[in-house]
């Protein structure tokens, strides 16, 4: 459950300021887990989910699921000509 504590914690400038940090780990053209995102960018686990989530409502990432339930995020190559 969240508290207001930890709503009033995140905001939107936060959010963003979040998937700028994870958007500048996925620029590697590898793919990515929860785990590794947290563990190289510092955040937690609700900070990096949220921070997807933005990045996703930009499409601005892809996110592939294995047969085994495990996510991997990777931004999305766009091509203009």
């Amino acid at each position: 459950m969240v508290t207001p504590l930890t709503r009033s914690k995140m905001n939107k400038k936060a959010i963003g300021t979040n998937a700028d940090i994870i958007w500048n780990l996925l620029n590697n053209s590898e793919r990515w887990d929860i785990t590794q995102l947290m563990e190289k960018s510092g955040l937690s686990e609700i900070e990096v989910y949220t921070a997807i989530g933005w990045l996703a409502r930009q499409d601005k990432i892809e996110i592939e699921e294995k047969p085994n339930n495990k996510h991997y995020y990777y931004l999305i190559v766009e091509y203009y000509f």
